[in-house]
């Protein structure tokens, strides 16, 4: 967890992973990223205090992994965010993904 950030800012108003499931809220979303990227924890964190389940794609640890990525957005910065909706997002602000993550009740 990154120390220089406060966590009651990220908090969710809506449900958390855990609470009853609902059909309208997707299950996971994929992140591509690599821990040297301050961004991608940054990212990561946000996701974290939320409770948000997600797939973590490491591509230091899995090099390939970042045509995938580049095909979805048609970019190469990361961190990479693809919910299941289809939509993606790339190197989004907290309050970008906080947004995102509220419409999508997560």
């Amino acid at each position: 967890m990154i120390s220089d950030i406060s966590t009651a800012a990220f908090a969710s108003p809506l449900t958390v992973a855990g609470d009853a499931p609902s059909t309208r809220r997707p299950e996971r979303l994929t992140v591509y990223g690599a821990e040297w990227c301050r961004d991608c924890r940054r990212s990561k964190a946000v996701l974290d205090v939320r409770r948000v389940d997600y797939v973590y794609v490491d591509l230091v640890a899995e090099p390939a992994r970042a045509d995938e990525a580049e095909a979805l957005t048609g970019r190469k910065q990361i961190p990479v965010l693809v919910f299941p909706d289809g939509e993606h997002l790339v190197e989004p602000t907290n309050a970008e993904l906080c947004e995102k993550l509220d419409r999508a009740g997560l």
